[in-house]
């Protein structure tokens, strides 16, 4: 007991402070199937459980919702996808049938290239075959040169050309001078020189020139004053006609032509000397291609 205290001390205090502590006994564990006690922690289990729940339910809430905006997104992607597509293959449609139509039109561009090459070929084939005949082509062979000397050796005057139908130049030739406009007597006339030339035709020649300037079936010999026109090129004698052909039948049917008994023998002939004589190789010069000016090509 405390001395010196006028209140007297509780009896609970009093019996801790006379008996010494008693050591309470050891608490049992409860065991895995034992109920807790009143005063432990079982509360804390629910609790969790609850929170757990409720998050779980949170994070299931924000994925529904995510979901959800998810799935909008997706749909009007789908949608938008699904009009590009078909504006693509609309686009692809229309590229494929203009690739179809140009495909056609390519064949039938090769189609025609191809008849215009087989014409090409034909056309240069037959140029080619004719191009001796029509004179667009120079050409060699044997057959026959004709040499013709008048009385007079060439022009006079101012109408006296100084070239040949080759370009070389020629010396002036004198002679009597005439009023313009008339032949000079005793001078080989420009129909002389074209009987003759038909003479040649006839008997089988395949390619004529006089003095170098090649004949076709568009020629013209004429006369200006007293000059001789070849396709309007001046030329003057002698006069050398040269043809590719049979020799020896040219030589024979010229010196048995009217034309030529007439040139060598007829009364005041101009022609003081006409010899005809075989040649083995004549080369005779291409004729100038022809200007044409109202030739169109036939359907056009």
């Amino acid at each position: 007991m405390l001395r010196g205290t006028s209140e007297p001390l509780p009896a609970e205090l009093a019996m801790l402070l006379d008996d010494p502590p008693r050591r309470l006994p050891p608490r049992a564990e409860p065991g895995p199937g034992a109920e807790p006690g009143p005063g432990g922690r079982g509360w804390l289990r629910p609790v969790a459980l609850v929170l757990a729940l409720a998050l779980l339910g949170g994070v299931i809430a924000i994925g529904a919702r995510r979901a959800a905006v998810t799935a909008d997104a997706r749909d009007r992607l789908v949608a938008t996808l699904r009009v590009q597509v078909g504006e693509r293959s609309v686009a692809l449609a229309g590229t494929q049938d203009r690739v179809g139509r140009l495909r056609s039109q390519l064949a039938v561009a090769r189609e025609q290239r191809r008849r215009a090459e087989r014409d090409q070929a034909g056309a240069a084939a037959d140029v080619a075959a004719l191009g001796p005949v029509t004179g667009s082509a120079a050409v060699t062979g044997p057959g026959v040169r004709i040499t013709i000397t008048d009385r007079l050796a060439g022009g006079s005057g101012g109408a006296d050309p100084r070239v040949s139908a080759s370009g070389t130049p020629r010396p002036r030739q004198t002679g009597p001078t005439t009023a313009p406009g008339v032949v000079a007597p005793g001078r080989i006339q420009d129909h002389d020189l074209a009987d003759l030339v038909n003479v040649l035709w006839i008997s089988g020649a395949e390619a004529i020139a006089i003095n170098g300037v090649r004949l076709t079936a568009l020629s013209a010999i004429r006369a200006a004053g007293d000059i001789v026109l070849i396709n309007f090129v001046p030329v003057l004698a002698p006069y050398a006609v040269e043809a590719v052909g049979d020799p020896l039948r040219l030589v024979r049917r010229v010196d048995q032509s009217a034309v030529v008994d007439r040139l060598r023998h007829r009364p005041g002939s101009p022609v003081t000397s006409l010899t005809a004589s075989a040649a083995a190789s004549l080369t005779l010069p291409a004729a100038p291609s022809p200007v044409l000016r109202h030739a169109r090509r036939s359907g056009s």
